[in-house]
């Protein structure tokens, strides 16, 4: 799906949902989840038309597409049969996402291990391969990552920097591949809370020293410093992950100037966390809270405090041990908010708020000034994985789930004059 506004000439909205709610680590598991939630799915919302995806390729599928043209060829043809546009992808989980006991293990491998870069480099074989498919091939192509590494399994600046010198690899093959006649893919890192960038603001400052030593390396293979400078900043950028942002009470306009700052704005995760005001009295909201701890995946929490301070804790259990000791100022916070994704058309849920809202405002601050963007199309993928948790929905249907998302973001894009082609 493509959206223009009147008053912003070329430039577009393109929205898509993240196919990393789909269980399955092979291309087999990938198929059956398009054919049993999203060719449903396009049929309601976009039947005749292209409909768009954020495309999650687990390593064993990127490494088969990625060094097998013919498998990717085909993988590609088919998408594009189907009217299906991966003009996203996701690589921040290296496969087994569902899992239990994943939690922080999403993080693995970081990318001061080459695994990290062997797998994102696949990711954007196979992204190069699926796009030359592609019916619409404006605009950038966006692979999202995490920021460099799990916070507590990093030991000091010489980890970033190590995390930096692998991106900065990646990098240049984006530029290898840009060249080449393949699409601009923009490498786009998502702050998370208690990741080794935890919010826009420690985002913002990794980029902008990732940047230098990247166009470092990229003079000593050859480049003039003119094009390292503009391939550094062409080719990173980050992906604001609007959950994420509301867990760290992070200002909506402001999230968005910052990850200006950091490069480009390579695409938007519109997502919504869980939220419970004045807990101290609302023990029912407390309890229904640490009742939704769960084996697959993390759920940081942050509350903040009147004076602006923040708590933050790494999972509801340590949330619990936090209130059953006497831990920190968590009963002064004047909210709690959790990372927890719900879908993004409730403003309540289980007895808790959301931030439904937060994430609209968000939204809106992106629309209202495409030149923040630093592209000339805004990706803005919907992305709640957790449907297979979420109390109620385990056994929900999915196409119904996310057909009132898609009404939700397109209602918020079309009230700011944004229309679809």
């Amino acid at each position: 799906m493509r959206f223009e506004h009147p008053a912003h000439p070329g430039r577009a909205v393109r929205l898509a949902y993240c196919m990393n709610l789909h269980a399955g680590d092979d291309l087999d598991a990938i198929r059956s989840g398009i054919r049993e939630v999203t060719l449903p799915l396009r049929d309601r919302l976009a039947r005749g038309k292209t409909f768009g995806v954020g495309a999650y390729l687990p390593e064993p599928v990127a490494t088969r597409l990625g060094s097998d043209p013919g498998a990717a060829d085909g993988f590609a043809t088919w998408l594009a049969d189907e009217g299906l546009d991966a003009f996203t992808f996701n690589a921040f989980p290296f496969g087994g996402f569902h899992r239990p006991g994943l939690k922080e293990r999403v993080y693995a491998p970081d990318w001061r291990d080459t695994e990290r870069l062997r797998y994102t480099r696949e990711v954007a074989r196979a992204a190069r391969a699926i796009d030359a498919r592609r019916a619409d091939r404006r605009g950038h192509i966006s692979i999202s990552t995490h920021p460099g590494s799990y916070g507590a399994w990093v030991d000091g600046p010489q980890d970033l920097t190590a995390c930096a010198e692998e991106m900065g690899a990646m990098v240049q093959e984006l530029q290898v591949i840009a060249r080449s006649g393949g699409p601009e893919i923009v490498l786009s890192l998502e702050a998370e809370p208690r990741a080794s960038a935890g919010d826009t603001i420690e985002l913002a400052e990794f980029l902008t020293v990732a940047r230098i030593r990247i166009a470092k390396r990229l003079v000593e293979v050859g480049l003039s410093k003119a094009d390292a400078d503009d391939a550094a900043s062409r080719h990173l950028g980050t992906c604001l992950d609007a959950c994420h942002a509301a867990v760290q009470f992070e200002d909506p306009e402001q999230a968005v100037a910052r990850s200006r700052f950091g490069g480009r704005l390579g695409k938007i995760q519109f997502s919504s966390a869980l939220e419970l005001v004045d807990p101290e009295a609302h023990p029912r909201g407390v309890a229904a809270l640490l009742a939704l701890d769960e084996p697959v995946y993390l759920h940081q929490v942050c509350g903040r405090l009147s004076s602006g301070e923040k708590e933050l804790c790494a999972d509801l259990p340590n949330l619990a041990g936090d209130l059953e000791l006497g831990r920190g100022s968590w009963l002064d916070c004047t909210a709690w908010r959790c990372h927890f994704h719900v879908p993004v058309d409730l403003d309540t849920f289980e007895g808790l708020g959301t931030t439904h809202d937060h994430a609209g405002q968000l939204l809106n601050a992106a629309l209202a000034d495409p030149a923040k963007w630093g592209t000339d199309e805004l990706h803005v993928e919907i992305e709640t994985y957790t449907w297979g948790v979420l109390p109620g929905h385990e056994q929900g249907d999915r196409v119904e789930g996310l057909e009132r998302e898609y009404a939700h973001v397109i209602g918020l894009l079309e009230s700011a004059g944004w229309s679809r082609e």
